[in-house]
């Protein structure tokens, strides 16, 4: 990525942080990011559910919303959901080729929120810690929803629409996290049935990182 598409990237980041949460936490990540070249100091909640146990739900109120998982060739609506979600730009097409999952939501032809989903080895980079789940296992990569879409249970239904798609493939456990402080995102994950299970504190003081993992009781 060039310096100019790097910078297009972090100003809709910054932007949409201020749309989202205001001021105070967009001056916190500007701080934190200034900083990270020599200290970082992050929290990140691990949890999962498991998949044989969930029964279907079936969320009203979405008529006008289609629900399907995207292909490649799902140029505009890729697109989309890069823009949305600044840390996917032109990555999210090569991710599906190679087996990811991604639902997308759709009203009007537009992009009304995602969950992307993925298996095997998996990258956490808030964290920066590399993991391998299961063969039955899957990793939430990134949820979201449009802010004109919100406050309507959109995110639920996602998640929902989700676990059917994962259990009817044979996978028993889907496992995601959030930073701590996200709380509209441990939120929807306690709504929907997930269970928080560990934190890990993830620390970096001039190239030296360390890990520490504590149960969430």
């Amino acid at each position: 990525m060039g310096t100019f598409a790097l910078r297009d990237v972090w100003i809709r980041k910054i932007w949409r942080n201020f749309e989202d949460q205001g001021l105070s936490v967009v001056i916190h990540k500007i701080i934190a990011f200034v900083l990270s070249p020599v200290y970082e100091k992050r929290i990140y909640r691990l949890y999962n559910i498991n998949l044989r146990a969930f029964s279907p739900q079936h969320s009203s109120g979405f008529e006008e919303i289609e629900f399907r998982l995207l292909s490649p060739s799902d140029t505009e609506a890729i697109r989309e959901i890069e823009h949305m979600s600044e840390w996917l730009h032109r990555t999210l097409s090569d991710r599906i080729e190679k087996g990811a999952i991604c639902l997308a939501a759709t009203e009007n032809g537009r992009v009304a929120g995602f969950n992307l989903i993925s298996f095997g080895d998996v990258f956490m980079p808030l964290i920066h810690l590399n993991r391998r789940f299961r063969r039955d296992e899957a990793w939430s990569e990134q949820i979201a929803v449009s802010k004109d879409s919100r406050k309507r249970g959109l995110g639920a239904a996602l998640r929902y629409r989700v676990f059917e798609e994962l259990h009817k493939r044979g996978y028993s456990k889907l496992y995601g996290g959030a930073l701590v402080d996200n709380t509209p995102s441990l939120k929807l994950a306690r709504r929907v049935g997930f269970r928080e299970f560990v934190d890990i504190q993830y620390t970096r003081v001039l190239g030296q990182s360390k890990w520490i993992y504590m149960r969430v009781s």
